[in-house]
């Protein structure tokens, strides 16, 4: 009697928990995570030994965002599972993700572990598990499960996962190429054609990005995004025509899309067509007035075409649209033009090398202003601040930023001093070599003939390189008799070696300059010097010696249009291509005036 009695009392509790139980799972098919998660907790009331009910609470505790209640109820439900009961893979499963929510991803990676052991052919886990693997940083163990889950689960968001943990373990030639992979078992999938060319894009593969581009097109049909990369691919491999057709499709697909004027606003400038390009600007910023990339693209179009005034305030957009080389933060007030009377300010630089010793000119004029000025710039330039006012202070590079009243970048002096084309600090030289360099190297390179210090090429990490260097093998061909020609360039590309090996009249020096107080004390030995746009055409600038700068078709802001001068530089001469990527007549032109020099030096 007893026994039928007990076994008949654990009959209702059990009809009543599975009542509650039914009635909880109602609540989670309509979304009521609140009502679920009360009508599990009364079914444990009714059935204390019950551990779905207590599986069932946790994922609607786990759902809530109740993630420490989430795993004390996973974990009740382990512990009362019965042996016929098949749900531990479920919640180990669950549990993974609670821990991972929780901030424990060791914990999650062990419940994963526990979820596939239990049930080898569970994709969930895996993939919970790459992300605990990930935020671990073991990658390449990351990217070992994201391939056994591509084994169970070939989708393209599996392949990403892939991808993503290979290219995080610093794979990333194999993250690529599972990248073409992906889009070849998945050829319609947008995500995967889309990281592929980002992949393709940032290791300079560009062929290869716009060929995936255009392949994505062909599948999908017309997509702006995909129109917006392929212009970004078509930009990058000195098509900018090309590029702007494809931006104009875009905005037609999607008019108004914000990155895709502010694309089209610098491809205008790169082609040759700067007042549109401040139009296209200007439309943008009606419709994101605070879009400080296109305040940026503004500035400079307008600074290219001579107007100062308007274009310096859109230029102070440049450190919000962009990270440009700023030391970060800085606890003190940046200077807008208070009296620096007893005051002390930090200067420095940002952007490039040629920046910086563009921008240097400033300096003087911030120091009879105030009481002291610091000014730091990068290292390799250090050598070339030592003739500064006795009041400026060099900050070394590394070194602690000192406490000062204000701090101002170097590129901003002239939007505080409201600079015009006529009133730009001129006087030169502004930068002088040490003396003893100087005699050094004027004895190193006596003798006949026009002594001529070349560069062909900047750096190949920046972002238009292609359109301002030439192959030495190009450049070469301003080789005029009476001269003697010296290479400035630290560094020789590959295929620039062969070329100065042909080329008798060139001694390679620049592979002695350390820094520019090297190069600035080889200069002021040399008759000339001709460079691209690049640092090196600055610092002869800066130094006050004749330099001969070749000039890209559309050039930066800081050269302006239609001069063959600067108002920077009073010792430059510009000589511009005429046409997009045509340096030919460029160097015909140089070695002409060349030979002139010579022979009107030697003929002295």
């Amino acid at each position: 009697m007893i026994n039928w009695f007990k076994g008949a009392l654990r009959a209702a509790k059990a009809g009543k928990a599975a009542e509650w139980k039914a009635k909880g799972n109602a609540a989670i098919r309509e979304g009521k995570l609140a009502e679920a998660a009360r009508c599990y907790e009364q079914g444990m009331l009714a059935d204390t030994a019950d551990s779905a009910l207590r599986l069932n609470l946790g994922f609607a505790l786990l759902e809530q965002g109740e993630f420490e209640g989430a795993c004390r109820r996973l974990n009740e439900a382990l512990s009362l599972r019965r042996p016929d009961e098949d749900f531990a893979h479920e919640a180990h499963y669950l549990l993974a993700r609670a821990h991972r929510a929780a901030g424990r991803p060791a914990e999650a990676l062990r419940s994963c572990e526990a979820a596939l052991e239990a049930a080898p052919e569970f994709a969930e886990p895996l993939a919970q598990g790459v992300d605990a693997l990930q935020a671990l940083q073991r990658h390449d163990d990351a990217a070992a499960w994201a391939r056994r889950l591509l084994a169970l689960q070939p989708a393209p968001e599996t392949h990403l996962l892939l991808v993503r943990a290979l290219d995080a373990a610093g794979r990333k030639a194999e993250a690529t190429e599972a990248l073409r992979a992906a889009c070849a078992a998945e050829p319609a999938s947008r995500d995967l054609s889309l990281a592929c060319f980002t992949a393709l894009f940032h290791a300079r593969r560009m062929k290869e990005a716009l060929a995936e581009a255009q392949r994505l097109l062909a599948v999908r049909g017309p997509d702006a995004g995909v129109l917006c990369n392929m212009a970004a691919a078509l930009g990058s491999l000195g098509r900018p025509a090309d590029a702007l057709a494809a931006l104009d499709e875009a905005l037609r697909l999607e008019p108004g899309n914000r990155e895709m004027l502010v694309n089209r606003a610098a491809l205008l400038f790169l082609v040759g067509r700067p007042q549109e390009a401040a139009n296209c600007a200007e439309e943008g910023l009606r419709l994101f007035p605070d879009d400080a990339q296109l305040h940026w693209n503004l500035g400079l179009t307008r600074l290219l075409l001579g107007d100062f005034e308007r274009g310096w305030p859109e230029h102070e957009w440049r450190d919000m649209a962009d990270s440009l080389g700023a030391p970060g933060r800085l606890p003190q007030p940046r200077w807008r033009g208070e009296d620096l009377a007893g005051r002390s300010i930090l200067l420095y630089g940002e952007q490039g090398f040629g920046d910086i010793i563009q921008f240097l000119r400033f300096v003087p004029e911030i120091a009879r202003r105030a009481q002291t000025v610091h000014v730091r710039v990068l290292r390799p330039l250090e050598p070339l601040l030592a003739q500064l006012p006795d009041n400026c202070k060099v900050v070394p590079q590394g070194a602690a930023l000192p406490q000062t009243d204000y701090q101002c970048p170097l590129m901003s002096l002239p939007a505080v001093l409201r600079t015009t084309q006529a009133t730009v600090p001129a006087v030169i030289p502004y930068l002088h070599a040490d003396r003893a360099r100087v005699g050094a190297w004027r004895e190193r390179l006596a003798g006949p003939g026009l002594k001529v210090g070349i560069a062909w090429a900047g750096k190949p990490t920046h972002r238009l390189d292609h359109l301002r260097s030439m192959p030495l093998e190009m450049f070469r061909g301003i080789a005029a008799p009476g001269c003697r020609f010296f290479t400035l360039q630290p560094d020789l590309r590959e295929e620039d070696r062969a070329a100065l090996a042909r080329w008798p009249q060139a001694q390679d020096l620049g592979r002695e300059l350390r820094d520019f107080g090297d190069t600035a004390a080889m200069m002021e030995a040399l008759d000339l010097v001709i460079a691209p746009d690049t640092s090196v055409a600055h610092l002869a600038g800066a130094l006050g010696r004749p330099v001969w700068v070749m000039l890209q078709y559309m050039p930066d802001w800081r050269w302006m249009l239609g001069r063959d001068d600067s108002p920077w530089y009073p010792t430059l001469r510009l000589f511009r291509q005429e046409a997009p990527d045509d340096w030919a007549p460029v160097v015909a032109r140089v070695r002409r005036e060349l030979a002139d020099l010579a022979a009107g030096r030697n003929g002295s």
